[in-house]
């Protein structure tokens, strides 16, 4: 008698109870006692990204659909549409460079938390096992993605949890170091008139770190398997006997 064994690996999106877990893991690696103000919500991009915002589309930059970086087992991959941020600041500033584009629009965190309140935990993941991402997703109450996100997504208070939190009308990041804060912001948005109306700075002088290509990855770069910070325990692998 011969026997064929087969191992079945399959990949279904995380569950709830899933996200739970990783939202205790992301707690664990980011330290309540690491933070500033985050004065600050800033999208970095090439030149010509920007130039054929304001040339070709009114100055409007519009959400595009979910990559698959981060989690390949996310939510959020492919069904909803929106914009990266990220919220580090330090001393009430992002950073002096970027890895993602020497072109950057700051726009006032409170105003982008205002157009889009809720808020809601979808991942924690790293690509080199070093610096790690905490995805947050913004949406506006009512919107599709609002009505998707709050089946399948952990919703967050904005005075009780680590990552992103607001005291007062102030709004606070966490900064732990190797831990960073992205959004995935919902909404279309006008730049120019968060510039002339918001107090939102457009950049055309971010130097771009060595080593680094200046740009974002085409697909989006999914999350390191091997570190075990960031990856749920996999289920028992199933064998079947024939």
């Amino acid at each position: 008698m011969i026997f064929v064994v087969i191992l079945c690996v399959i990949t279904t999106e995380l569950t709830l109870i899933d996200l739970q877990n990783l939202h205790q893991m992301a707690i664990f690696n980011c330290n309540r006692y690491y933070v500033d103000r985050c004065k600050w919500l800033y999208r970095n991009r090439w030149e010509s990204y920007f130039r054929d915002i304001f040339k070709k589309h009114g100055g409007i930059m519009e959400v595009y659909e979910k990559d698959n970086s981060g989690d390949p087992a996310s939510p959020i991959n492919g069904q909803i549409k929106g914009l990266f941020f990220m919220a580090k600041n330090i001393n009430e500033e992002p950073p002096q460079d970027s890895p993602f584009g020497k072109c950057r629009i700051q726009i006032p965190a409170s105003v982008l938390l205002s157009m889009a309140p809720n808020l809601y935990f979808v991942d924690f993941y790293c690509m080199n096992g070093k610096t790690h991402y905490v995805t947050l997703v913004m949406t506006k109450p009512g919107s599709s993605a609002d009505n998707y996100c709050q089946e399948k997504l952990l919703r967050l208070s904005h005075d009780d949890n680590p990552f992103l939190f607001r005291r007062g009308s102030q709004w606070y990041v966490n900064v732990t170091q190797y831990v960073l804060v992205e959004l995935f912001y919902t909404e279309n948005i006008d730049i120019i008139k968060m510039i002339t109306e918001y107090g939102a700075i457009y950049r055309e002088d971010i130097p771009t770190p060595p080593h680094c290509r200046g740009r974002s990855t085409p697909g989006g770069v999914p999350k390191n398997k091997l570190c075990t910070n960031c990856n749920l325990p996999q289920p028992k692998n199933h064998f079947q006997f024939f």
